[in-house]
């Protein structure tokens, strides 16, 4: 008999592998950081044994959720500006920012929104924002995935850095994250309508030389659609690829307001359009032409952008969002098959951050990113078809455990490596001070 550190035995294994294997009575036995089997308990059990043991009888056991477009430090500052279009929003959300994000309440917010997500059962996240550094450290913390990098932004607050530095500090992350186990280094360039064309090909060049991600964010509303092409007489996606920010690698967070030819110009280049749904409705940014990217064959993941502009970062209430809006839209009730759905935030996703070799799907070699969903409610019973509960049914509520790397981080609902209690207490402190300077310094 082999030996394994956790087992986790009796659940419902939605291994979202490319056959679509569900165990009716499965499991996953765990040796380090990677998964050692997946199969039948009665045979997993039979081969090996366990220092931990997990039942997950009335449970699924499946994936864990990657969430594709992230600001998560932004949790500070969560339900303090809403109900006006993106432009003016984020001018108020700027004041608060430049005065209020440093180093330190950086982590507070990481470490919230950290909590929050490894909770509702993500485990992997793509984020943007300012010190990098600081998010990046408390991930490692808290055993947290986090796909995040350098920003580049045509203003030095609040990171103080000068944009002809970014470059220089940007490579020396690069080199210090590149090989990390559990930080995947990035490049983030905020927009076309924040970053120089000079700067933009900086960024491309730095994320070509070390074979990352380039990550940022792209005609997510109509106005800022007209201030690119009259600035540079193209959309984004143009733009871009006029600099050579267009590849495989590279991750646009909406497009919303894209043509069909710069669908087609996606689609060609292999690019990621990271879709945050919940988001453009709350901003009433409009409705990302999803059915016609996917047609063309565009990567799609999703996201839930920050927790300001959609309030939450909850992934299960995206995939409710993207399956039910777009057969709206559409008006195709076919569209968007509810296994399509789940590979969106799965092995989708984990191929669009360049990670489907590692995490996505529960396969023997791959990393114990996974989480349990706990099946023991009325609104989950009874169950016919677990890929339709997943999308229409479940909700962050029922996740009750995470691995992550192999690593418990959460256990019966209870965080094991985030105190709770503590975050909540320094960010209930601080939100006063936020608000306050808020309400005298906007009108």
């Amino acid at each position: 008999m082999q030996h394994a550190d956790i087992l986790i035995q009796n659940g419902l294994v939605v291994t979202v592998d490319s056959n679509d294997t569900i165990l009716e009575d499965g499991a996953v036995a765990i040796s380090g950081r990677e998964i050692a089997a997946v199969g039948p308990t009665v045979e997993v059990t039979a081969r090996f044994s366990a220092d931990q043991v997990i039942d997950a009888s009335g449970q699924v056991v499946m994936p864990g959720l990657i969430n594709a477009h992230v600001h998560a430090p932004d949790s500070l500052f969560r339900s303090l500006v809403g109900d006006m279009p993106l432009e003016p929003w984020l001018e108020r959300l700027w004041i608060a920012e430049k005065r209020f994000v440093r180093a330190e309440t950086v982590e507070l917010g990481a470490r919230l929104a950290y909590a929050e997500m490894i909770a509702g059962g993500i485990t992997t996240a793509l984020d943007m924002f300012w010190f990098p550094e600081r998010s990046a450290e408390v991930a490692r913390q808290a055993g947290f995935r986090l796909v995040t990098g350098p920003i580049y932004f045509d203003m030095e607050e609040p990171d103080g850095i000068p944009p002809d530095e970014r470059t220089e500090r940007a490579r020396a992350f690069l080199q210090e994250y590149r090989d990390d186990p559990l930080i995947v280094p990035c490049v983030s360039p905020h927009s076309a309508y924040t970053v120089s064309p000079q700067y933009l090909e900086q960024a491309a060049a730095l994320a070509a030389e070390f074979g990352v991600l380039l990550h940022t964010h792209a005609s997510e509303t109509a106005a800022e659609l007209a201030s690119v092409r009259e600035r540079y007489g193209a959309a984004p996606p143009e733009h871009f690829d006029r600099l050579g920010l267009l590849s495989e690698r590279t991750i646009l967070a909406h497009c919303v307001h894209v043509s069909d030819e710069e669908i087609a110009l996606l689609a060609e280049r292999r690019a990621v359009v990271a879709h945050c749904p919940v988001c453009n409705l709350k901003l009433g940014s409009g409705i990302a032409p999803l059915k016609k990217m996917r047609e063309a064959g565009v990567r799609v993941a999703l996201g839930t952008d920050g927790p300001v502009s959609s309030n939450d970062l909850d992934l299960w209430l995206a995939m409710r969002f993207v399956a039910t809006l777009h057969k709206g839209v559409s008006h195709d009730p076919t569209f968007l098959d509810v296994r399509d759905v789940v590979r969106m935030v799965t092995c989708d996703a984990a191929d669009a951050l360049g990670l489907g070799d590692r995490i996505g799907s529960l396969e023997a070699g791959k990393r114990a990113d996974l989480i349990l969903i706990d099946l023991n409610s009325p609104h989950l019973a009874p169950l016919y078809d677990v890929y339709s509960h997943l999308v229409y049914a479940v909700g962050r509520g029922d996740v009750s455990t995470a691995l992550i790397d192999g690593r418990p981080v959460m256990l019966n609902r209870q965080l094991t490596t985030l105190d709770q209690a503590a975050i909540l207490a320094s960010v209930r402190a601080l939100a006063p001070q936020i608000q306050d300077f808020l309400s005298k310094n906007t009108h």
